[in-house]
């Protein structure tokens, strides 16, 4: 058929980057039409290769759609540690991982929806596990520097909360109804998640009108 890609083998020893490049073409399948986008057969066309050449790597859409969520999550990490790395006071440290984070779901909204929001997998389950002691170390180094945290664990949980509802928000809506000031948003939420949970971390606060700033 005019237009559609011959099919071709993986060279001898090419398989890991046959491998890289179906993720490759899974990720933009992603982002373009989310998971309904992503079959078996889409992208081995894309690929230039047989089905039976892409269920070498992958046994099913489920195990490269997974794949493919875990290799864009696998940078997460390394971004969160870049922005708090040179950081010494923890609770700044803090503020610009949970605005890392935001930004990072925010870049991937079909990911993040797919690990953190979708059908509980094996790869959500690790990701909000790695998530969450991420973040609780992160509320440790608070506590080791003196703000009083009855509960790290409790206070790390009232914490992603805050940035995964702030990610989840704007995901389920389309792209035209997100805030005009992406950057303010995204840095009023994260200060609120930061300030609401560590502020709270070792008693309740019940909001009031007496406890809020007043305008002139």
């Amino acid at each position: 058929m005019p237009g559609t890609p011959s099919r071709v083998r993986a060279a001898k020893g090419q398989g890991g980057l046959l491998r890289h490049r179906l993720l490759d073409i899974a990720d933009q399948l992603l982002e373009d039409g989310g998971a309904e986008a992503v079959t078996i057969r889409a992208v081995a066309t894309r690929a230039g290769v047989s089905p039976p050449a892409v269920y070498l790597h992958f046994t099913s859409k489920r195990e490269l759609v997974h794949a493919a969520c875990l290799r864009v999550w696998s940078s997460l990490f390394t971004e969160l540690e870049a922005v708090s790395r040179d950081i010494r006071d923890p609770v700044t440290a803090l503020y610009e991982t949970c605005v890392a984070y935001i930004a990072f779901g925010l870049r991937h909204p079909a990911q993040y929806r797919l690990v953190m929001s979708g059908e509980a997998t094996q790869a959500s389950r690790r990701n909000e596990d790695e998530c969450f002691r991420y973040f609780r170390d992160k509320v440790a180094a608070c506590a080791d520097a003196g703000v009083p945290v009855t509960s790290r664990t409790e206070t790390a949980r009232v914490l992603c909360a805050g940035v995964h509802g702030a990610v989840s928000l704007l995901i389920h809506q389309e792209p035209d109804a997100w805030p005009p000031d992406g950057e303010r948003y995204i840095g009023r939420a994260a200060s609120s998640a930061v300030h609401g949970a560590l502020l709270t971390a070792s008693y309740m606060i019940r909001p009031s009108l007496a406890g809020v700033p007043q305008s002139d």
